[in-house]
Protein backbone atom coordinates (compact mmCIF):
# COMPACT_ATOMS: atom_id res chain seq x y z
CA UNK A 1 0.00 0.00 0.00
CA UNK A 2 2.85 2.40 0.82
CA UNK A 3 4.43 1.82 -2.60
CA UNK A 4 1.10 2.59 -4.26
CA UNK A 5 0.77 5.84 -2.21
CA UNK A 6 4.30 6.86 -3.13
CA UNK A 7 3.56 6.27 -6.83
CA UNK A 8 0.36 8.28 -6.53
CA UNK A 9 2.15 11.10 -4.68
CA UNK A 10 4.89 11.11 -7.38
CA UNK A 11 2.24 11.32 -10.11
CA UNK A 12 0.59 14.25 -8.33
CA UNK A 13 3.94 15.99 -7.99
CA UNK A 14 4.59 15.60 -11.73
CA UNK A 15 1.10 16.94 -12.56
CA UNK A 16 1.53 19.91 -10.21
CA UNK A 17 4.96 20.72 -11.68
CA UNK A 18 3.54 20.49 -15.23
CA UNK A 19 0.60 22.73 -14.27
CA UNK A 20 2.91 25.34 -12.71
CA UNK A 21 5.19 25.25 -15.75
CA UNK A 22 2.31 25.78 -18.18
CA UNK A 23 0.82 28.56 -16.07
CA UNK A 24 4.17 30.32 -15.95
CA UNK A 25 4.48 30.48 -19.74
CA UNK A 26 3.45 33.78 -21.28
CA UNK A 27 1.98 34.11 -24.70
CA UNK A 28 3.69 36.69 -26.87
CA UNK A 29 1.67 39.87 -26.75
CA UNK A 30 2.18 43.38 -28.02
CA UNK A 31 3.63 44.27 -24.61
CA UNK A 32 6.42 41.73 -25.02
CA UNK A 33 7.68 43.19 -28.32
CA UNK A 34 11.07 44.95 -28.21
CA UNK A 35 10.64 48.47 -26.86
CA UNK A 36 13.49 50.04 -28.86
CA UNK A 37 12.29 50.08 -32.43
CA UNK A 38 13.73 53.09 -34.23
CA UNK A 39 11.29 55.49 -35.80
CA UNK A 40 9.10 58.50 -35.21
CA UNK A 41 6.53 59.03 -32.48
CA UNK A 42 8.91 59.27 -29.53
CA UNK A 43 10.31 61.89 -27.18
CA UNK A 44 13.95 61.73 -28.27
CA UNK A 45 15.69 64.55 -30.16
CA UNK A 46 18.94 64.02 -32.02
CA UNK A 47 21.08 67.16 -32.18
CA UNK A 48 23.42 66.56 -35.11
CA UNK A 49 26.62 68.59 -35.57
CA UNK A 50 28.97 68.47 -38.57
CA UNK A 51 32.72 68.85 -38.03
CA UNK A 52 35.43 69.23 -40.65
CA UNK A 53 39.04 69.10 -39.42
CA UNK A 54 37.74 69.50 -35.86
CA UNK A 55 35.79 72.69 -36.63
CA UNK A 56 32.00 72.89 -36.43
CA UNK A 57 30.36 73.93 -39.71
CA UNK A 58 27.45 76.37 -39.29
CA UNK A 59 24.35 76.29 -41.50
CA UNK A 60 23.80 79.04 -44.08
CA UNK A 61 20.64 80.64 -45.46
CA UNK A 62 21.68 79.97 -49.04
CA UNK A 63 22.74 76.35 -48.43
CA UNK A 64 20.49 74.57 -45.92
CA UNK A 65 22.13 71.46 -44.51
CA UNK A 66 20.33 68.14 -44.13
CA UNK A 67 20.45 65.13 -41.82
CA UNK A 68 19.10 62.03 -43.60
CA UNK A 69 18.16 59.26 -41.15
CA UNK A 70 17.66 55.55 -41.81
CA UNK A 71 15.69 53.67 -39.12
CA UNK A 72 16.63 50.20 -37.90
CA UNK A 73 20.28 50.02 -38.91
CA UNK A 74 23.69 51.36 -37.95
CA UNK A 75 25.11 50.55 -41.40
CA UNK A 76 25.12 53.10 -44.20
CA UNK A 77 22.50 52.53 -46.90
CA UNK A 78 24.59 54.74 -49.22
CA UNK A 79 24.29 58.31 -50.45
CA UNK A 80 20.94 58.07 -52.27
CA UNK A 81 18.43 60.13 -50.26
CA UNK A 82 15.63 57.70 -51.25
CA UNK A 83 17.35 55.01 -49.13
CA UNK A 84 16.63 56.96 -45.95
CA UNK A 85 13.52 56.84 -43.76
CA UNK A 86 13.28 60.59 -43.12
CA UNK A 87 15.29 63.80 -43.16
CA UNK A 88 15.60 67.04 -41.22
CA UNK A 89 16.73 70.41 -42.57
CA UNK A 90 18.85 72.94 -40.71
CA UNK A 91 17.70 76.20 -39.23
CA UNK A 92 19.79 79.01 -40.79
CA UNK A 93 22.58 80.23 -38.54
CA UNK A 94 22.55 77.20 -36.22
CA UNK A 95 25.61 74.98 -36.08
CA UNK A 96 23.47 71.83 -35.73
CA UNK A 97 20.27 70.16 -36.94
CA UNK A 98 17.47 69.20 -34.54
CA UNK A 99 15.82 65.84 -35.33
CA UNK A 100 12.86 65.65 -32.90
CA UNK A 101 10.17 63.06 -32.24
CA UNK A 102 12.28 59.90 -32.45
CA UNK A 103 12.29 56.69 -30.38
CA UNK A 104 15.16 54.62 -29.07
CA UNK A 105 16.72 52.17 -31.52
CA UNK A 106 19.30 51.85 -34.29
CA UNK A 107 19.93 54.75 -36.66
CA UNK A 108 22.26 55.66 -39.47
CA UNK A 109 22.63 59.42 -40.02
CA UNK A 110 23.98 60.87 -43.27
CA UNK A 111 24.80 64.56 -42.80
CA UNK A 112 25.50 67.27 -45.37
CA UNK A 113 27.18 70.57 -44.51
CA UNK A 114 28.05 73.57 -46.67
CA UNK A 115 31.67 74.61 -46.16
CA UNK A 116 31.70 78.32 -47.06
CA UNK A 117 35.50 78.55 -46.82
CA UNK A 118 36.08 75.83 -49.42
CA UNK A 119 32.87 76.61 -51.31
CA UNK A 120 31.76 72.97 -51.32
CA UNK A 121 29.33 70.62 -49.63
CA UNK A 122 30.85 68.19 -47.15
CA UNK A 123 29.34 64.76 -46.37
CA UNK A 124 29.62 62.23 -43.59
CA UNK A 125 27.74 59.46 -41.86
CA UNK A 126 27.41 57.87 -38.46
CA UNK A 127 25.66 54.74 -37.15
CA UNK A 128 24.39 54.67 -33.58
CA UNK A 129 22.27 52.54 -31.23
CA UNK A 130 20.31 54.67 -28.78
CA UNK A 131 18.75 53.33 -25.58
CA UNK A 132 17.49 56.71 -24.32
CA UNK A 133 13.76 57.24 -24.79
CA UNK A 134 13.65 60.99 -24.22
CA UNK A 135 15.82 64.09 -24.06
CA UNK A 136 18.51 65.38 -26.41
CA UNK A 137 21.24 63.13 -27.80
CA UNK A 138 24.26 64.98 -29.20
CA UNK A 139 25.70 63.43 -32.38
CA UNK A 140 29.00 64.71 -33.84
CA UNK A 141 29.66 63.66 -37.43
CA UNK A 142 32.98 64.15 -39.19
CA UNK A 143 32.34 65.37 -42.74
CA UNK A 144 34.84 65.41 -45.62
Amino acid sequence: MQAKNRKLAGSYAVLIALFLFLCGCKHKTEDSLPSCIAGTGGNLTLVVFAYHNGISIPNYYTHPDTAFIRFGTTISPGINSAAYSTFFVSAPGDDHIHCPGLRCGDYFIYRTAWDSVAGTTRYGGYGISIADTSGDKIINIAVN
